[in-house]
């Protein structure tokens, strides 16, 4: 969105709290259906909080907006002072979604700014934790199978000629496929939304049982990624089995980190590209140890799969 939360520090700090609170009052509601009704839910304490956090996180919404819009305005009415090389080098500099969202606006004002709250809370708040979580459960798990660290590796130094200086290129991460295969492999095991509702909307009948339209089904990937018929050997740390030849034959939705379908993760592209460029640094420059076994890191189902303790992990410079 071309903002900056910092979330490390006080600044913008309610907006994190906020976030975290409706994260935790969805994940309470979703496992108590006498709440379902809106009428019931928002009587509850809870749903008040909700409420209360929802119209901070809309409020910071809209004031990014305002700003970014303010600015946009402003530079283009400076526009006619600019030198052509200003211009040239204005031209270059990427712009943010939340720019483009805005000019879209300028063109067709129909498409309000309401719309476009809407569309920057879907990407900031189901962005702002799972990246994080990913990274953190990546690096375990490479941490934990030193084999893999070393074909990762290997791939890297292939890639940029043991020159840790070089920025990454768009080229350079199409040639990561053991990372890629790796970072499937950490998301089967540790599933980062580890469940997900859709609706049923036509009469359906699953093993002798009749669901009818209007039911919600609750779609759990965490055990679904440990079908063996799928993924033999399911508890086993296996990044080849997502080369492509590994997998012509398994069943297109045996594997879904991201959901599936027409509703699935809109981020699903830019968070891959975003993970194997973090992790590819890291590991051009560091070796990571992971300091506890797969059996002592104990997980809750949440928003996005936590760990109940922190995850201890070692660096050293290679």
């Amino acid at each position: 969105m071309g903002v900056k939360i910092n979330a490390q520090g006080n600044e913008n700090k309610e907006y994190v709290q906020a976030t975290h609170g409706i994260s935790g009052a969805i994940i309470n509601r979703a496992f108590r259906p006498w709440l379902y009704l809106d009428t019931i839910y928002y009587l509850t304490t809870e749903g008040k909080k909700y409420r209360s956090n929802l119209r901070k996180v809309h409020g910071f919404s809209r004031k990014v907006i305002k700003e970014k819009r303010n600015e946009m305005l402003e530079r283009n009415t400076l526009k006619h002072d600019e030198t052509t090389e200003d211009a040239e080098c204005q031209a270059r500099i990427r712009k943010a979604f939340l720019e483009f969202l805005l000019e879209y606006h300028f063109k067709d004002p129909s498409f309000t700014e309401e719309f476009i709250r809407e569309e920057v809370d879907t990407f900031m708040f189901a962005g702002y934790d799972s990246t994080g979580m990913a990274l953190s459960w990546i690096l375990y798990c490479v941490g934990l199978y030193p084999e893999v660290q070393k074909k990762i590796v290997a791939e890297l130094d292939e890639i940029f000629q043991n020159d840790i200086e070089r920025e990454v290129t768009r080229d350079d991460l199409t040639k990561m496929k053991y990372l890629e295969c790796t970072i499937k492999e950490t998301f089967r095991l540790y599933t980062i939304a580890p469940f997900f509702m859709r609706e049923c909307n036509e009469t359906l009948k699953i093993l002798g049982h009749t669901i009818y339209p209007g039911s919600f089904f609750l779609i759990f990937p965490y055990a679904l990624h440990r079908d063996r018929e799928s993924f033999p050997d399911p508890e086993k740390f296996i990044p080849e089995r997502f080369y492509p030849e590994n997998s012509t034959e398994r069943h297109p939705y045996a594997y879904v980190p991201f959901s599936a379908g027409p509703r699935n993760c809109i981020g699903q592209k830019y968070a891959m590209t975003e993970l194997k460029l973090l992790v590819a640094n890291i590991l051009r420059c560091l070796r990571i140890t992971s300091l506890d076994p797969r059996d002592k890191v104990l997980v809750v189902p949440y928003m996005t799969l936590l760990n109940t303790k922190p995850l201890r992990l070692r660096f050293d410079t290679r």
